[in-house]
Order: structure tokens, then C-alpha cells, then sequence
């Protein structure tokens, strides 16, 4: 039988939990090698797939597809973690009773957004390139051809959206959605932060994922779904991996430019029509109350690159030549519930924070006046990286093999 037998494993040890979810998921990756570049065309068996990936996980996975827009479609499977809707104050106490902005966009209400549980593989189909969710592979790579894929902030965007369905590059506001739910369980993930391992555990095998990539004769990528259930964002293996470490990834609808801190409101960076360019009319800014209004409104929200990082109506240093840092929870100025929703101020102190830190960038001109949000950290970010890392230090076009991306459904 091409899709294994389950059950729901919700009332077992996680550890027995954590290796159905691994024979399945790497069950689902063999299938989709097998079939390589014709996807899996069958509708009853992307049915079946879907139907016991629910069954299995309670509920709390499932399976989204997505295909290349050929005349005969192609399609392939992304596993994704169902994430309900929640007021405002469920992540944050005071914030109110208004839908999560993660969960609203293009006016609608959602009941619901899935998050990809791994960043990547990728597959290239019908001139596409097609970002997917799967288990067992290097999230930045093409998962027939093994050739590596390090997406630019434009491009992260054109992957997400290029396979239809709901699919997009992970925005900004679902990645605090995670994050603030972690702050609110009081649990921070770990992930491969210390070469192949994260940084507070022993130098023993348990705590290694599988590597995937070397850089300077040390681990640096790790395969996706590899190492601890505690890289998971809630510790189960039903959670999204690699929310801290392995490798940074863009977080869309969120920049800073000439220091203005400047979003695209609500979860509207995730539809396919939103225009990501620098002059769009998408790109809000933020008043100290937290509403949103047209860039360069008098008394906007920005960032000032004083020690610590601050949050101003008026720039007083600026960035000319490097970025400025320090622990995220240290940014001190005006953070309205709006700004702290969305990872742009902080919500807690730095040691409730993980010591996550802060990288910006705010040049008054030239190419480092536009910098975009890029979370996670890397494979050596040690302490620095988790879920409520922030760099705002790269420009549109920066790409490397230690920058990625990530998926998401509406």
C-alpha cells in the first residue's frame, strides 16, 4: 500500500508520538521521490494522504497541496500545523478582543491559517519554482536535483505564492502568532543554533540533527524534521520545526525604511495580489497608538540606532556603515499592543524573550535605507537566534546559504 496505515497516536508517549510522525512524514517524502517530476497525480491518493495525516496527528497536521499551473497540473504536498483563530488578548493580555491580524486579510476573517512545519524543499515545475513542507530533506535545496535554492526577499515571495492554493512566503504577522504563543506557554524552542545541535545541550549524538549541509568543516543545515522534539515550537511532535537556528528566514510584510518602521497591515502580505515592491501603496507605517497611516505621516513609529535600540517619532543616530544590536526585550521607547503583536517591540524582558536579539539598519539613504525582517537565526547563532530573533539588516536583493524561506496557507 502506497500511503501507510494509522492511527491517531494523540494518547501515546511523545516519544512513540514522534516516531509515527516520523515513518509517516518520511513515508510521504519517499512517495514524492518516487514520483519525482510528475508529482503525485492521483486525487484519491492526495485524499488519502491528507485524511491520515489528520488522523494521525489528531487533527493537528495536515496535509495542503499545491501544483505548478500546468495544463495537466502537477502536484505536490506540503505538511502543515492547523493554527485557530485567537483574540488579540489570548497572546497578549490588554490587547483586546479582536482577531489575531494573522488571521485577517483582504477584509475577511479567517478561522483558521497553516503554518508550514518545515521550511522548504523546494521543486521546480512548468518554469516554477514551488516552496514546499516536507520532512527529511535540506530546507534550501530542490529536493530532486539537490541544488541549493537561496531566496532574496522578492523571490521568497514569488516561491510561496507560484504553487496557488493559499500558499505564500511565512509573513510576519503568522510568525508572531507562533511566537507569541510560545511567550504565552512560557516555553521557547530550541534548534540547531550550535553547529548541528543547539547550543545549551551536551555535545552527544540525541541532540544532533542529521546534517545536511558542512560549512568550514563544521554542520551547518540540518534536515528538516531532524534532532529533538524540543525544536519543535511546543515541544510535541505536532509543533513547527526550526523556529530557532539552521537558518534565518524571510518574514514578509515587515521592513524598516530610512528607520520608519513600516508594515502591510494585517495578513495581507500573504494574499497573491499584494504588491511587495518598494514604492507600494501596501506598505503602512504605524502611529504611537498602534493605527496605521501612509509612509512619512508626521509622528510615525522608528527605529533609532541609539544603545539601546529605540522606538522614536524622531531620529536621532542613524546607521551609516553596520547594523547595531542588543537583546531584543532591551528596545526601550513608545510599543504600543499593536507593535508588540507583531515582534516589533517587545513584549516581555529579555531573559522572558530567550535573549533573542535585535539587528538594524537604519541609513537615511542608499541601499540599506529598505531592510527587511528575517527571523529563526542560524546553524552558529547560539543564544542570539530563537523565535523572537529580528534582523532588519538586509536589503530586498541579499541571498545567501544561510538565508531561507518558509510556507504558509490561508
Amino acid at each position: 500500500m502506497i500511503v501507510p496505515d494509522v492511527k491517531c497516536v494523540l494518547g501515546e508517549t511523545l516519544a512513540m508520538q514522534d516516531a509515527w510522525r516520523r515513518g509517516f512524514e518520511g513515508a510521504l517524502s519517499q512517495r514524492v521521490l518516487d514520483v519525482g517530476a510528475e508529482g503525485i497525480s492521483s486525487a484519491d491518493e492526495r485524499a488519502e494522504w491528507t485524511a491520515k495525516m489528520e488522523i494521525l496527528s489528531g487533527g493537528k497536521n495536515t496535509i495542503k497541496w499545491v501544483d505548478d499551473g500546468g495544463e495537466t497540473k502537477k502536484y505536490w504536498p506540503s505538511i502543515v500545523v492547523v493554527r485557530p483563530a485567537q483574540i488579540r488578548e489570548f497572546y497578549l493580555p490588554g490587547a483586546g478582543n479582536d482577531i489575531h491580524p494573522a488571521f485577517v486579510a483582504g477584509g475577511k476573517t479567517y478561522p483558521k491559517y497553516y503554518m508550514g512545519k518545515y521550511p522548504g524543499p523546494y521543486v521546480v515545475s512548468n518554469g516554477k519554482t514551488l516552496m514546499l513542507s516536507l520532512y527529511g530533506f535540506d530546507g534550501m535545496s530542490n529536493m530532486l536535483t539537490g541544488a541549493y535554492v537561496q531566496p532574496n526577499y522578492d523571490n521568497a515571495v514569488l516561491y510561496g505564492k507560484n504553487g496557488g492554493n493559499g500558499c505564500h512566503a511565512v509573513t510576519n504577522a503568522e510568525w508572531m502568532e507562533i511566537a507569541m504563543s510560545c511567550f504565552q506557554d512560557g516555553f521557547q524552542p530550541k534548534g540547531n543554533n550550535g553547529y548541528g545541535k543547539d547550543y545549551q545541550d551536551a555535545n552527544s549524538p540525541e541532540y544532533y540533527g542529521v546534517p545536511a549541509y558542512w560549512y568550514l568543516n563544521r554542520i551547518a543545515r540540518v534536515l528538516n524534521g531532524s534532532g529533538p522534539i524540543s525544536w519543535m515550537h511546543d515541544g510535541s511532535p505536532w509543533g513547527v520545526w526550526g523556529m530557532n537556528g539552521n537558518f534565518y528566514q524571510w518574514t514578509t510584510g515587515f521592513r524598516q525604511n530610512a528607520g520608519e518602521i513600516q508594515v502591510i497591515p494585517n495578513n495581507d502580505a500573504a494574499l497573491p495580489e499584494t504588491d511587495h515592491s518598494d514604492g507600494s501603496e501596501a506598505w503602512k507605517a504605524m502611529l504611537g497608538d498602534g493605527s496605521l497611516v501612509a509612509p512619512g505621516t508626521e509622528a510615525t513609529l522608528k527605529y533609532d540606532a541609539t544603545s539601546p535600540i529605540s522606538i522614536v517619532t524622531e531620529i536621532t543616530s542613524r546607521t551609516t556603515t553596520a547594523y547595531v544590536y542588543n537583546y531584543f526585550g532591551d528596545i526601550v521607547g513608545i510599543a504600543p499592543n499593536e507593535a508588540k503583536l507583531l515582534g516589533i517591540a517587545p513584549a516581555g524582558s529579555a531573559s522572558g524573550l530567550g535573549y533573542d536579539r535585535i539587528y538594524i539598519r537604519n541609513d537615511e539613504s542608499g541601499s540599506y535605507s529598505e531592510t527587511f525582517s528575517r527571523r529563526g537565526g542560524g546553524w552558529g547563532s547560539g543564544g542570539d537566534a530563537g523565535v523572537f530573533i529580528l534582523v532588519l539588516a538586509s536589503p530586498r536583493s541579499d541571498s545567501g546559504h544561510v538565508f531561507g524561506a518558509r510556507p504558509a496557507f490561508l
